[in-house]
This record gives structure tokens, sequence and C-alpha cells, in this order.
């Protein structure tokens, strides 16, 4: 994800199958390192970074090319939950997920003139092996932490479908599960309430 190099190599290979096209890019780069800032060392961080937005780019980038010569073609970008708030325990990639969704926003308007669309997915916490993690400086893993506040866990079928849907639709960012559809309209409408919840939950987990 994060060498240009190696993503021009894997789209010329697969569009070398497909007449030079490509109607999708499902830009999903990423890795759920989470800790409380200080707790996170640097070099952590700087390929939190490095993935996470870095390798969202280099994916647009590369991919451009075989975008604009497709009719209908269309950018799907993994966003998340924490690109609506900045969540604690998560703050550098809850940053990474904020530049995707502004990323997604800014291009969505200068690549219309080429007829391509550009969308993100915005999910809570998917119910995949990323969950087992255990954070830095805490002793609970993240899938036990969701667990304690009663959070729910977002099947991977609901996700894969909802990339449909956003390559198809109208709609640039597409929350997914209660969870990301609460923080949505909160960080919106109740911001003040949603960072006093935030608070709440910044400390859980540190022993």
């Amino acid at each position: 994800m994060r060498d240009r190099d190696q993503w021009t190599q894997a789209l010329r290979d697969f569009t070398a199958q497909t007449g030079g096209k490509l109607h999708l890019l499902f830009n999903n780069a990423g890795i759920g390192t989470s800790g409380h800032f200080p707790d996170v060392p640097p070099a952590e961080a700087d390929r939190l970074i490095d993935i996470n937005f870095r390798g969202v780019m280099n994916g647009v980038y590369a991919a451009l090319p075989y975008l604009k010569g497709t009719s209908g073609a269309a950018i799907v970008n993994t966003g998340s939950a924490s690109g609506f708030y900045g969540s604690a325990g998560l703050s550098v990639y809850s940053a990474t997920k904020f530049a995707v969704r502004a990323l997604t926003e800014a291009l969505d308007v200068e690549l219309m003139p080429y007829g391509i669309k550009v969308r993100d997915i915005m999910p809570g916490f998917i119910d995949t092996p990323l969950l087992n993690a255990t954070p830095h400086g805490q002793n609970e893993s993240a899938r036990q932490r969701v667990q304690a506040v009663g959070m729910e866990f977002t099947p991977v079928e609901q996700v894969a479908q909802t990339v449909w849907d956003a390559a198809h639709g109208d709609r640039v960012h597409s929350p997914i599960g209660k969870t990301a559809r609460r923080l949505a309209f909160a960080s919106r409408f109740f911001p003040g309430k949603l960072r006093r919840e935030m608070m709440k939950m910044g400390g859980l987990g540190r022993h």
C-alpha cells in the first residue's frame, strides 16, 4: 500500500486482463493500531499514516489513468465511523480516517468531469481478526473493549453490500451499523454530548 510502484504494477497486471478498463477501485487500505497517543511509538504512528492515508492516496494516483478511460467508473474508499468525531484511544487512526473522508469529498467534485464517482464507507467495528489485537498500553483486546461498552460488530457481508451500493448510488458517505449512524447524527447535531461520551470511553481499558 505504501509503495507506489507496487500499486502501479498491480493495476497494470489487472487491467491487462480487462482491456485497460477499471470500473471500480475499492480502496481498502488500512490497519487498526490503537492506544492512547503517548503510548503509541512514533514509528507505529508513521506506519498507520502511511498505510491508512498514503495507501489510499497512492491507490487513486495509480488507478486514475484506467478510471478515466472507463465509462461509469467509481472509487470507494474505506473510511471509518472514527472519521465523524475524533475517537479517544484511536487518535492517529481517527485522524487518518478524517483525511480519507476529506479526500473523498474533494475528489468526488474534482473527478466529476471525468464521470468518476468517489465514495467512502464509514463502518463501526467490523467483525474481523483486527479486533483481537491488544492496543498499546492496555491489557484488553479491542474486541473486549467494544463488548464492554455494548457496541455491535458489523458482519463482513454487510460491508460488502454497502460497497456495492455506494459505487452505484449517490451518497458520498455511507455509515455502516448502528454505532456509525449514531456517531454521524450526533457529530452533526449534538457534538457537545458526543464529546462527553468520548471522554467516558477514553478511560476504558487503561489499567
